[in-house]
């Protein structure tokens, strides 16, 4: 019987306004809270390896005209590196020599392929492809002009290369 006339008191004394400032609150209190408990839980159970844990995120400017900014990049395991494609039409990334088989969270924009390498799809205009790396190397890879209608024109006219270092 309280939890019907509790609302309806804190309403009366509150007033409305403040009554839907305190429903919003403890709406993203209650969010939070399962977020660090789901957190909390993995840490526990040991399901994420403290080296495997995101540690930071770094960024890289892709321009179709003007390639790689930066063209290399050094990052702890654990880092997201996030491609944003400043260029005038969608491209792909395509890892050479060592390949990324093992990432952190949900990669934005990338796939397994058959030999379960992570490749990217295409990255449109103004988009962005964000990767979780975990396992420590160096990680070369290529940027393309992602290929547009028919298998008959794909140019590839330019490519810039590119590469990751995990330490």
């Amino acid at each position: 019987m309280i939890f019907y006339i509790l609302p309806y008191l804190l309403k009366h004394i509150l007033g409305e306004e403040l009554m839907r400032n305190v429903r919003t609150f403890l709406s993203i209190l209650a969010v939070v809270c399962v977020v660090l408990a789901g957190t909390s839980t993995l840490f526990a159970e040991g399901n994420i390896d403290k080296e495997k844990n995101i540690k930071a995120h770094k960024i890289i400017r892709l321009h179709y005209v003007g390639g790689i900014s930066p063209g290399e990049l050094t990052v702890a395991p654990g880092t997201t590196v996030i491609w944003v494609n400043d260029s005038r039409a969608p491209v792909e990334l395509q890892f050479e020599g060592k390949q990324v088989t093992v990432a952190c969270k949900s990669p934005v924009h990338f796939v397994v392929d058959d030999q379960g390498s992570f490749v990217s799809d295409r990255i449109p205009q103004g988009s962005v492809a964000s990767l979780c790396f975990v396992e420590k190397g160096e990680f070369p890879y290529v940027l393309r002009k992602a290929p547009q209608g028919s298998s008959q024109d794909i140019t590839r006219d330019k490519e810039f290369r590119g590469k990751v270092v995990v330490k």
